[in-house]
């Protein structure tokens, strides 16, 4: 069996997560999981996406090599489930400083965004303020995002928002 077939096969947790076991393992690679993400057709970068956020899980520097292509496809139009699960892995993933400002501006438009979904929103949320670490003008600007979207959002951006602001506070 592929990985096509693998992905195909069920959309589940426990098929994702057998799938990145395998990737892990070096049964199916990390290019070919990522060629399904970039120009799969749908359902699969959907579901390739949901086994990238599982693998970085477990080994966060596996998407290094395809850092400038994930932000430049976090950029695109595409799936909710491709943006969310790339937000996701981005986090967990040590970002190179020449790529940190169009991230931080993407994470920053999202915030704005009122027809943003509130997943993506957290995940743009989080990602901005690790950018923002030890950066003393995008921590204060990006707290006053955050606050001014708390009002007319969500229960869950209210609550990340919070955590994030104190974050911010603290440091």
């Amino acid at each position: 069996m592929d990985l096509k077939q693998a992905l195909l096969r069920e959309h589940s947790k426990a098929n994702t997560l057998t799938i990145a076991r395998h990737i892990l393992a070096g049964v199916f690679t990390m290019e070919a999981l990522w060629e399904l993400i970039r120009s799969g057709a749908p359902p699969l970068p959907q579901r390739a996406s949901w086994v990238l956020d599982a693998v970085t899980e477990a080994s966060p520097d596996s998407l290094q090599p395809y850092l400038p292509e994930a932000v430049s496809l976090l950029l695109q139009p595409n799936h909710n489930a491709v943006h969310r699960n790339l937000l996701k892995a981005l986090e967990r993933t040590a970002i190179p400083e020449e790529l940190q400002g169009e991230l931080y501006d993407y994470c920053i438009n999202t915030l704005l965004n009122p027809k943003a979904l509130p997943a993506i929103q957290a995940f743009s949320m989080s990602l901005a303020a690790k950018i923002a670490r030890g950066i003393p003008e995008l921590q204060e600007e990006l707290a006053l995002v955050i606050e001014s979207q708390m009002e007319f959002n969500t229960a869950a951006f209210k609550a990340r928002g919070r955590r994030i602001l104190s974050l911010l506070r603290k440091s």
